[in-house]
């Protein structure tokens, strides 16, 4: 027979973690523990040894931007048969490919305003939707007539904390250069016209094949560079874009270091789009200063306090992929700097393991 003072006993300890548990506190805890973005870094390839190190780190998405050589023969769109290694590669590793980089060069026409540009456009919505076929839900891209990121931009290196090399931009440096060879002058009305030309029936393509797609702001966030117009250097032209292509599919990388260059208030823009459903991916670095000069600087030694802007994604609902993004150069890095972007994957786990108990 069983005895009935520890029937009684189990029949307390039920109770009172039912209690717990319907209580406002213990739901409170419940929400907190619940909240985990999905980290992960960008990844320049997919290769077996790149996978493993993202594995090793505790990371379980991939965000694909290396995709240079996914179009291997310059068709001008992916075919599933270009898709299917990647995808392979991310499953073989445990991993599960959650976003690709649109590279410029399939709509490089339509960014210029040159002839073709109606094929380029029909070609970047079979993309889409081979890519909603091949099961990768989004896609992220870019609106810049230049992406470059050395001296011919303002960019230049500075020697940061135990010898680290920081990349900082000045734009005195480029504002009385002359156009670019193969770009000239552009003004932004007509940039902007060929934005809306394009992006509306690519939009109105990735919402009906369900993908996500994620436009990065400029960076340097100017208004033009070198006579070449810019478009997205402020968080309002992002309000004008979504409100004239209105469709969920139109969402955002919000690049916390590019924010952070434009000199705004970074937590209310964190809000302000978490809140509107647009934010698709972050980049979550940190910088120091502004436009006209700043420095990028390794995590934990920005403008903007960190914890406090994991704190602001989580007050918005946001909990989707999340990168460290670009790193100082640090002793014994590799090119494309594994070691600094540990360091910065290890810092955003502590940073979402913290908000999350808040």
């Amino acid at each position: 027979m069983s005895d009935p003072s520890l029937k009684a006993t189990r029949r307390a300890v039920l109770l009172g973690s039912g209690a717990a548990l319907a209580s406002p506190a213990g739901a409170a805890s419940r929400r907190a523990a619940a909240w985990k973005p999905k980290l992960s870094e960008n990844l320049s390839d997919v290769e077996p040894s790149t996978l493993r190190w993202l594995k090793q780190l505790g990371c379980e998405h991939v965000v694909f931007q290396g995709t240079e050589r996914v179009d291997s023969g310059r068709k001008g769109y992916w075919s599933l048969d270009d898709i299917a290694p990647v995808k392979k590669a991310c499953e073989a590793a445990g991993l599960k490919l959650e976003s690709m980089m649109l590279q410029q060069d399939l709509y490089r026409r339509t960014r210029f305003g040159q002839p073709g540009s109606e094929e380029e456009i029909e070609n970047v919505c079979r993309t889409i939707r081979t890519v909603a076929e091949a099961g990768v839900p989004m896609l992220e891209w870019r609106w810049v007539l230049e992406f470059l990121w050395d001296q011919r931009v303002g960019y230049y290196n500075t020697g940061g904390r135990g010898g680290s090399t920081y990349r900082s931009f000045d734009y005195e440096r480029v504002r009385s250069e002359p156009p670019l060879e193969g770009i000239g002058q552009v003004e932004e009305a007509e940039l902007w016209d060929r934005l809306i030309r394009f992006a509306r029936p690519v939009i109105a393509a990735a919402e009906k094949a369900g993908v996500r797609m994620s436009l990065h702001p400029n960076d340097p966030p100017v208004r033009s560079m070198r006579g070449a117009a810019r478009l997205f250097y402020h968080p309002d032209k992002f309000r004008r874009f979504q409100k004239e292509v209105p469709s969920p599919a139109n969402g955002m990388t919000f690049c916390q270091g590019t924010f952070t260059e434009m000199g705004i208030n970074v937590l209310e823009e964190i809000r302000y789009f978490g809140k509107q459903n647009r934010i698709q991916l972050v980049h979550f670095r940190a910088v120091r200063g502004k436009v006209p000069r700043y420095t990028e600087v390794f995590i934990d030694e920005g403008d903007v306090d960190m914890l406090d802007a994991m704190k602001a994604y989580k007050d918005a609902g946001y909990a989707g992929l999340m990168v460290s993004d670009h790193t100082p150069r640090v002793e014994s890095d590799t090119r494309w700097g594994h070691v600094g972007r540990a360091y910065s994957i290890g810092y955003l786990q502590a940073l979402a393991h913290a908000a999350a108990k808040m």
